[in-house]
C-alpha cells in the first residue's frame, strides 16, 4: 500500500476519532475496504493511542502522552515500510518545524507517528479554541485524502512513476503543514491581546496561499511534461491530471477559506477590529552596504532609546539614503523593539501629500478612502511600537506649489506626533523638513563613503584585482568618482563583465559619468539618470535660474568655489547668496571647511558636459583665473612658499578652468601666459605636463608658442624621469627654433636639456656632446648662469662615468657661479651633488658636512624633492657608519617625502635601501 494513502487515511481517521465521529470498528471496515488488511493491527493501535492521548479540559486541548508506553507499544508491532516518506526533504522540513514545540512530549515515537498526532492535535486545538470551526479541519483532511487518492490513481495508470509523484504531492502536503504550524501563534490572541497579530495572520495566509498556488502550478507543469513521455494515451492522461490538479486547487481554496474563517472567529472572540498590513512592507535589505557602521549605530540607538524618534536622512541622489534607512530597519536591535511593524512608503511617484497618505494606508492594509491620513494615524496609534520610512520625499518637499509643500509638512508633523511611531524620512537635499524636532538634527546630511568602504563594496561584488597595476587603477577610479556609493556599485557591476579597472579608468577619462550604468535607465542603474533627477528637481523650482548658473560655475572648480572668487562673482548675479543657499538645500553642493562650495566629481563632470556656463559667467571666470595665474612666481626663491599661498588652494581650479578655455577659446597670448605661469608653479611643486600638452595640441598654426611649449614639456619630463619623451619633445622644439631663425640661445637651452635627458638614459658621450656645445654658446653670449647650468650637468655626466675628480671640479665651479648670481637653489643642488660624491668615495665626514649644508638650504627654500634626496643620502651615510636606527629613520622620512610629491622612482629607491638595511641588521 502507498505510504501516502496510509498517511492521509491516518490523518482523516485520527481527526474523526478525536471528534467522536467514528469508532474502531468503522476504522477496521474502512481500512479493509481498501485492501490493506496487513496494516490493520498497527493502524488501529495507533488510532486508539491517539484517542487516549488527547482530551479537552475547560475548553483547552491537552496532549496526554506517555513516550515510554508508546515506544514499547510500537516496538511490539510490525513497523510500517515508509522509507520514501521518512527521507523526503519537503515533508520532513514541514514536520520538523511542527514538531519543535512538542518535542518533549513525543520523544521515542518513530516516524511518521511522531508527526501525525501532532499535526492532527494542532488542528484539534484550534477547533476547540473556537467552537464554530468544529469539523471543518476534519473535512479538509478528508478532502486532502481524496485528492491524494486521485493522484495515486493516476500513478496506478502509469501516468507518472511513484517516486516522482510522491515528491510532487509531498511538496503540496508540506505547504499544508506549514499553515498549521504558523497558525499555532493564533492560540495566544485571547490571553495576550496582541492586536498586531491580526495582521500577521493574514500575512501568513497570503504568503502560504501564494506558495501553494506556485507549487500547484509547478505540479501541473511537471505532470504535463512527464506524461508526454510516459503514457500511451496522452489525451486521457492529461485529462486525468488536469482534473486532479483542479481538484487539488480546490483544496487550496478551501484551505484559504477555512483559515480566513478561523481568523475572523478568533478576532471576534478577542474583540479585535484591525485591518491587515501589506505583506510586502519593506524592500529587501541592501546586499552591499559598507562604511557607515557608526551612523547606523547612532540611528538605531535613537529608535531603541525613544518611543517616538524622528530621523531625517538627506543627501544627493545615489549617496545611499534609502540603503541606510533599510539597513536600520533590518537591524536586529530595531526588529527586537518594533517586530514586524515596519513600514516603507516610497513617495517618488506621489503627486501630493494625499497620495502619500493613501500609499501609507495601502501599506497598512486599510481601504482606499479619500480621508486616508486619519485612518492611517488611528491604525498606527494602536500598534505598540512601529517604524515608518517615507522614502524619496524630495518631489513634495521642493514643490513649487506652496500649498503642496504645506500639506507635506502637515503630513509629516501629524506622523511625527504619533507617540509610538519611529519616523524616518529620506530626501534629496541638505535641509530636513521644517516644523519637526529631528533627533539627528546635527547630522542629517549623508556624504560619500570612505576609500576603504568603496574597496570593500567593490570586492564583495566583483573581487579585487590581483595585479598591482590594476589595484592602482582601481584606487584612482574610486578617487575619480569621489567614492560615491552608487558609482562604486555600478563600477563593480561593470567589472563583473570582464572590464578590468584600468579599462574602466580609461572609459571614465573619455566619457566620465555616461558609462557608469548597469543596463537600465533608472536612478538606481545609471549615475547620469540619478544626477539628472536632482537637476530636474532644482530647475523645477521657481527662481532657480541663477542657482543653475552658479552650479555650472562650481562644476569647473574641483577644489571648490572659494570665498575670494565667490566675492568676485557677486556683481554677476542678482542674488548669488540665494543661489548658493538653494544649491546647498538640494545637496548639489556642500560647504567645505574653508567655506568653499564643493561638488562630488560625478555630479561635477555631468554638469560640465550637460550644463555649460553662460557666456558672461565664462568670461568672468576667465578674467578671475587669469589674474590668479599671473601672480604665480616664475623662479624658485626663498619667498616661493609665501608667494604661492593663494595659488596652492586654487591649483586644481586653475588647471580645470585653463583646460576648459584651451578647449573652447582660440589660442591667445593671454592664455599662453596663464598656462606657462601655472605650469612653472607645478614644475616646482608637483611636476605636470597636463596644461602644456593640451595647449600644444592647439598650436600647430602658432610655432612661436609651440616651440617654447614643447621645450618646457621636455624640461618637466626630465624632472619626472620620462627621458625618452623628453628627448623627443626637446628635439622637436630645437627644430622649430632653428626653422624660425634668430633663436640661437633657445636652441642652446634645448641642447643643454637634451644632454640631461640623454644622461638619464645613460648615453654619457652623446649627452656630453650636447652640453658642451650649449656651454660654448652660453659663454660666447655671456650667459654665466646658463653656462654654470651646463657645468652642473657635466658634473652629473662625469659622476655617471665614475670620474669623480672631474665631477668635483664642475660642481665646485658651478656652485661658485650660482652663489655669485644669487641662484641659491642651483647652488644647494651642487652642494648636494658634492656630498653624494664624497659618500660614494667613502669620505663620510666630508659627505656629512656637505649633505647637512644642502639639507638646511633646501629646507629654507622649501624644495621638497631636494630635501627628500638629501634625506636618502643621509640614511645611506648612517648605514655606512653602522648606525642602523638613524639610517632607518632617515629612509622612512624620505619615503614619505617622495610619496607626497609623487616621485615613485625615489620611493622605490628608498624601499630598496630599507630592504638592504634589514639584511645588514640581521647580519649585525
Amino acid at each position: 500500500m502507498s505510504h501516502l494513502t496510509v498517511l492521509t487515511e491516518a490523518l482523516d481517521e485520527a481527526t474523526a476519532l478525536i471528534e467522536g465521529r467514528i469508532n474502531i470498528a468503522s476504522v477496521k471496515s474502512f481500512v479493509s475496504r481498501r485492501g490493506v488488511a496487513e496494516t490493520i493491527s498497527v493502524h488501529v493501535i495507533c488510532i486508539q493511542e491517539l484517542g487516549t492521548m488527547f482530551q479537552v479540559e475547560n475548553g483547552v486541548a491537552q496532549l496526554l502522552l506517555n513516550p515510554a508506553r508508546c515506544l514499547g507499544l510500537l516496538d511490539s508491532k510490525p513497523a510500517l515500510d515508509l522509507p520514501q516518506l521518512s527521507t523526503s526533504k519537503a515533508i520532513y522540513d514541514g514536520f520538523k518545524i511542527l514538531a519543535e514545540g512538542l518535542a518533549n512530549m513525543t520523544d521515542g515515537m518513530p516516524w511518521p507517528w511522531k508527526a501525525i498526532p501532532q499535526t492532527v492535535l494542532q488542528f484539534a486545538k484550534l477547533i476547540e479554541h473556537a467552537g464554530e470551526r468544529r469539523g471543518k479541519i476534519a473535512d479538509l483532511i478528508g478532502a486532502i485524502n481524496q485528492r491524494i487518492a486521485t493522484l495515486f490513481d493516476i500513478r496506478q495508470k502509469n501516468a507518472c512513476d511513484g517516486p516522482e509523484l510522491t515528491g510532487f504531492v509531498e511538496l503540496f502536503f508540506a505547504d499544508v503543514q506549514r499553515i498549521v504550524v504558523r497558525l499555532r501563534v493564533i492560540e495566544k490572541v485571547n490571553s495576550v491581546k496582541a492586536f498586531a497579530l491580526t495582521d500577521r495572520i493574514d500575512k501568513i495566509i497570503s504568503d502560504e496561499d501564494a506558495k501553494m498556488r506556485e507549487a500547484l502550478q509547478l505540479l501541473q507543469i511537471r505532470f504535463s511534461v512527464h506524461t508526454a513521455f510516459t503514457i500511451e494515451s496522452v489525451s486521457a492522461s492529461v485529462s486525468s491530471i488536469q482534473n486532479s490538479v483542479n481538484a487539488t486547487f480546490e483544496v487550496v481554496q478551501s484551505t484559504h477559506s477555512l483559515v480566513t474563517q478561523m481568523h475572523a472567529t478568533i478576532m471576534r472572540s478577542s474583540g479585535g477590529n484591525h485591518t491587515t498590513w501589506n505583506h510586502a512592507r519593506l524592500p529587501a535589505r541592501p546586499t552591499f552596504f559598507n562604511g557607515r557602521d557608526e551612523l547606523v549605530n547612532a540611528l538605531v540607538k535613537f529608535i531603541c532609546d525613544s518611543p517616538n524618534p524622528r530621523i531625517a536622512i538627506m543627501g544627493l541622489g545615489g549617496i545611499g539614503k534609502t540603503s541606510l534607512s533599510l539597513v536600520v530597519a533590518y537591524d536586529e536591535r530595531v526588529v527586537a523593539v518594533v517586530g514586524d511593524a515596519r513600514f516603507f512608503v516610497s513617495a517618488e511617484g506621489a503627486a501630493d501629500a494625499g497620495a502619500t497618505a493613501r500609499l501609507l494606508a495601502s501599506q497598512l492594509g486599510l481601504p482606499d478612502t479619500s480621508d486616508a491620513l486619519p485612518a492611517a494615524i488611528s491604525h498606527l496609534e494602536n500598534i505598540p511600537r512601529a517604524l515608518l520610512i517615507i522614502d524619496n520625499l524630495e518631489t513634495l518637499l521642493f514643490a513649487n506649489n506652496a500649498v503642496a509643500r504645506k500639506d507635506t509638512e502637515h503630513l509629516l508633523q501629524r506622523l511625527a506626533g504619533i507617540p509610538n511611531l519611529a519616523l524616518i524620512v529620506t530626501s534629496r537635499g541638505a535641509v530636513p523638513p521644517s516644523g519637526i524636532r529631528w533627533n539627528n538634527a546635527q547630522s542629517t546630511g549623508l556624504g560619500a563613503i570612505s576609500l576603504e568602504a568603496a574597496r570593500e563594496t567593490f570586492e564583495q561584488i566583483a573581487g579585487l584585482p590581483q595585479l598591482a597595476s590594476e589595484r592602482k587603477a582601481l584606487e584612482k577610479l574610486f578617487e575619480s568618482v569621489d567614492c560615491m556609493p552608487l558609482a562604486v556599485t555600478l563600477l563593480a557591476q561593470l567589472a563583473q563583465l570582464s572590464n578590468p579597472p584600468s579599462q574602466l579608468l580609461q572609459r571614465w577619462q573619455r566619457t566620465r559619468t555616461a558609462f557608469i550604468r548597469s543596463g537600465g535607465d533608472d536612478r538606481e542603474s545609471s549615475v547620469d539618470v540619478s544626477i539628472q533627477l536632482s537637476l530636474d528637481l532644482l530647475t523645477s523650482m521657481r527662481d532657480s535660474t541663477e542657482a543653475a548658473h552658479l552650479l555650472s560655475i562650481c562644476a569647473h572648480l574641483p577644489d571648490g568655489l572659494r570665498p575670494p572668487v565667490f566675492a568676485e562673482l557677486v556683481n554677476h548675479f542678482t542674488d548669488i547668496h540665494a543661489a548658493r543657499d538653494l544649491l546647498v538645500a538640494f545637496a548639489l553642493v556642500s560647504i567645505g571647511p574653508n567655506d568653499e562650495l564643493k561638488m562630488l566629481s560625478p555630479v561635477r563632470y555631468f554638469v560640465v558636459m550637460n550644463r555649460p556656463m553662460t557666456v558672461a559667467h565664462a568670461a568672468a571666470l576667465r578674467r578671475i583665473y587669469f589674474a590668479i595665474a599671473s601672480s604665480c612666481p616664475v623662479e624658485f626663491t626663498e619667498s616661493f612658499a609665501r608667494q604661492t599661498e593663494n595659488i596652492t588652494p586654487e591649483y586644481g581650479n586653475l588647471t580645470s578652468v585653463l583646460l576648459h578655455l584651451i578647449g573652447t577659446d582660440e589660442p591667445s597670448q593671454e592664455l599662453f601666459d596663464a598656462v606657462t605661469a601655472v605650469s612653472e608653479y607645478a614644475y616646482w611643486t608637483s611636476p605636470s605636463t597636463t596644461l602644456r600638452e593640451a595647449l600644444s595640441m592647439r598650436l600647430a598654426a602658432h610655432p612661436a608658442w609651440l616651440a617654447p611649449c614643447l621645450k618646457d614639456i621636455g624640461r618637466t619630463q626630465i624632472k619626472r624621469r620620462e627621458a625618452a619623451l623628453a628627448t623627443e619633445n626637446l628635439q622637436a622644439a630645437r627644430k622649430l627654433y632653428a626653422e624660425r631663425g634668430g633663436f640661437r640661445f633657445l636652441e642652446a637651452v634645448c641642447g643643454c636639456l637634451l644632454g640631461q635627458s640623454l644622461l638619464l638614459q645613460e648615453s654619457f658621450w652623446p649627452a656630453q656632446h650636447e652640453v658642451l656645445a650649449a656651454q660654448r654658446i652660453f659663454v660666447q653670449m655671456g650667459q654665466e648662469v646658463d653656462a654654470a647650468l651646463c657645468r652642473q650637468v657635466l658634473g652629473q655626466i662625469y659622476c655617471g662615468r665614475e670620474e669623480y675628480d672631474s665631477a668635483l671640479g664642475h660642481f665646485t665651479w658651478a656652485r661658485l657661479m650660482f652663489k655669485r648670481h644669487g641662484r641659491r637653489l642651483y647652488g644647494a643642488q651642487c652642494t648636494l651633488s658634492l656630498g653624494q660624491i664624497h659618500l660614494r668615495r667613502g669620505r663620510l665626514d666630508a659627505a656629512e658636512a656637505e649633505l647637512h649644508a644642502a639639507l638646511g638650504e633646501l629646507q629654507k627654500l622649501g624644495e621638497m624633492l631636494g630635501v627628500a634626496q638629501c634625506t636618502v643620502n643621509l640614511g645611506e651615510l648612517r648605514r655606512a657608519q653602522g648606525d642602523y636606527g638613524a639610517a632607518e629613520a632617515y629612509l622612512i622620512t624620505a619615503s614619505a617625502a617622495f610619496a607626497r610629491i609623487g616621485d615613485f622612482s625615489g620611493l622605490a629607491r628608498c624601499r630598496q635601501y630599507l630592504s638592504e638595511l634589514s639584511g645588514d641588521q640581521g647580519k649585525a
